[in-house]
């Protein structure tokens, strides 16, 4: 039976949901070592893309904030959630968050405006740092500014990013539901906030241990990222996964056509 995706999520936040921590994390190692290969290359080739497109000063910051990376980084979930169903995968696939772009876009650009006011306080604090101006100038120039250290403002200032660090994280699983879920940008970003929010404080502390499993990679010249960061990707798509029931209506559907071609 079909379930408006609003009114599904809106169900799983009202009747709560079990996050399952160490499952998510065994599962995303699970499923990214069913294609390491693909993985590799594909994450290979979005360094490069990024790079180069970097290059192009002031107009390639804005086209990989709002356009690239976005369609790029949910090419990482779309392959894993086709893994996880167990489907056959072409590296065509890693780039069929283009198909969406519209959408995801918009996503970008107003959740980082949402996210650049709630900078604000902070900024007005720190403006006569020189730290605005060095990340300007690592926006503009990433490679010149290699190695550069950037200033360090009073240390209570840093309290002031509480409501950004809020929103990321309340945001982060936007641009997965405009993808799975079909959703408008609005509704994809309500829906991340609103089911986030519902266990703010577990997730946290799961992007914490996945990001310091993203880290281990640094190993042996970073060779290692190569396998901790696909891994890293489908950990975030196993508990997005689980939490939303992403597949529970294929999946009964599934059992319900074995039923009928069996009898």
């Amino acid at each position: 039976m079909y379930e408006d995706p609003k009114e599904k999520i809106e169900r799983i936040i009202e009747e709560g949901y079990d996050f399952k921590f160490g499952d998510y994390i065994s599962r995303g190692f699970e499923i990214a070592k069913k294609n390491w290969g693909g993985y590799i290359g594909f994450l290979l080739l979005v360094v490069i893309i990024t790079l180069v497109i970097s290059l192009i000063p002031f107009i390639g910051t804005i086209a990989n904030s709002l356009f690239i990376s976005p369609a790029l980084g949910v090419g990482f979930y779309i392959v894993a959630n086709k893994l996880w169903r167990n489907e056959n995968t072409e590296f065509g696939d890693f780039f069929k968050g283009f198909d969406h772009i519209g959408q995801l876009a918009l996503t970008a650009l107003v959740q980082g405006l949402i996210i650049i006011a709630a900078m604000v306080p902070f900024i007005i604090m720190i403006k006569d740092t020189g730290l605005v101006e060095w990340y300007m100038e690592t926006l503009n120039d990433p490679i010149g500014m290699q190695g550069t250290v950037p200033p360090f403002p009073e240390k209570w200032t840093f309290w002031l990013m509480l409501p950004v660090i809020y929103f990321g994280i309340a945001y982060s699983w936007s641009y997965k539901f405009v993808v799975f879920y079909k959703m408008q940008f609005w509704d994809a970003m309500e829906s991340s906030r609103k089911l986030i929010t519902k266990k703010w404080f577990i997730f946290l502390g799961f992007y914490i241990v996945i990001g310091l499993i993203g880290m281990a990679g640094m190993i042996a010249l970073c060779i290692g990222l190569l396998f901790t960061l696909p891994a890293v990707y489908c950990m975030i798509y196993a508990a997005f996964e689980d939490i939303t029931q992403l597949n529970a209506e294929s999946e009964g559907s599934n059992d319900l056509e074995d039923h009928l071609v069996g009898g």
